[in-house]
């Protein structure tokens, strides 16, 4: 029977990713973000593309797949805790009254303020089918189906051996095998083209199947005490020639690079992610260990809010994205402003707000 212990630098390290996911979608209408609700400028500045775009790139690299690795790395536990029927119970009470919630009030919300035809009333435009989608919450429905695939993994009985810490080759082959299969998938399936309801993204999809089994046999292996900190200095070496090689790359293929089809572009920029995503993973990992192992008033505040920020930053988000939109300043300028603004105003909220909310701190938190 495993008990639970808090390990302070993945809280720490959950924080970290909670503010990428929210600078994320506030750069997403100044920058080569795609489909958004507030409207891009005519022209992106190329400006915008070198500093927005890179952000980007190496965000999707890692940071998602990080957060299905940190889940994953806790659920082993949790199951044996609890149970099949309370580990179940447990997880659709987490994740799946949030989503249901949240998908058949905010999100037809926000469809309506910002897709809604003109003249259209609220009831008309929630009745169409059409419109129903996850968005944002895909992470949460992702991670129950994990959650189900572990359960049914479990029942089956299946022992792995002990795997000892991975070395350095082991970590530079799940890298490779990581971009190949990302290519592979997105030869049908480009970036940033989403499936089932906006739920999944199938371009990413091995990066997070990857992580998340990374996770359970960090947990099974305890390869969180075991990784040495030296293997992180290889890898800080590719991340940063990683990170210089993009926009060369981008220069040379364009858009290519994510849309997808079996050409030089999709797999130069799959391999790319697979090798940069996999070494900031361990970078992080090893930093946050080493340098941010440790609890306090405000850290414990803010780890213990992350999963209430995921949930609600989108509207506060876009709220702020609506704001500055009469404002007349350079659009790279709005995304710091609102990426600043954004990342304080969703902890205060959850903390203040939200817990106060009844049954949140129950369900949420």
């Amino acid at each position: 029977m495993h008990t639970r212990q808090r390990i302070y630098f993945l809280d720490n390290l959950k924080t970290l990713l909670a503010a990428i996911v929210i600078l994320v979608h506030a750069g997403q209408p100044y920058g080569p973000g795609g489909d958004w609700p507030i409207p891009a400028p005519p022209e992106i500045p190329f400006l915008n593309i070198v500093v927005i775009g890179p952000f980007f790139a190496v965000s999707s690299a890692f940071f998602m797949g990080l957060f299905f690795f940190i889940s994953a790395h806790f659920m082993p536990g949790s199951f044996e805790r609890k149970g099949v029927r309370r580990f179940l119970q447990d997880r659709f009470f987490r994740l799946g009254i949030p989503l249901l919630v949240l998908s058949t009030t905010v999100l037809p919300l926000i469809g309506y303020l910002f897709y809604a035809p003109e003249g259209i009333s609220f009831v008309d435009f929630c009745l169409d089918g059409a419109i129903f989608s996850f968005g944002y919450l895909w992470f949460v429905v992702v991670l129950l189906v994990f959650a189900l695939i572990y359960t049914l993994w479990r029942r089956a009985g299946v022992i792995l051996s002990p795997i000892t810490v991975p070395r350095q080759s082991a970590l530079l082959l799940s890298a490779l095998v990581l971009g190949l299969a990302s290519f592979v998938v997105r030869i049908w399936f480009p970036v940033n083209q989403w499936v089932c309801f906006h739920s999944i993204e199938p371009a990413h999809l091995p990066q997070y199947l990857i992580l998340f089994g990374a996770g359970i046999l960090a947990f099974r292996n305890r390869w969180l005490d075991t990784l040495p900190s030296s293997v992180s200095r290889l890898w800080s070496v590719l991340v940063v020639a990683g990170v210089f090689l993009l926009m060369p790359l981008y220069l040379i293929f364009g858009d290519a690079m994510t849309a997808g089809g079996c050409t030089p572009g999709s797999f130069l920029y799959s391999i790319w992610e697979g090798f940069v995503g996999i070494g900031i993973c361990v970078i992080l990992i090893v930093l946050f260990r080493r340098q941010w192992n440790g609890a306090g008033p405000v850290r414990g505040l803010l780890a213990e809010n992350v999963f209430s920020v995921y949930l609600i930053h989108l509207p506060i988000v876009l709220a702020l994205q609506t704001l500055l939109i009469p404002v007349e300043v350079p659009a790279l300028c709005k995304f710091f402003l609102v990426g600043a603004a954004a990342i304080p105003l969703c902890f205060l909220i959850s903390q203040y707000l939200v817990r106060r909310i009844p049954y949140a701190e129950r369900v949420i938190f």
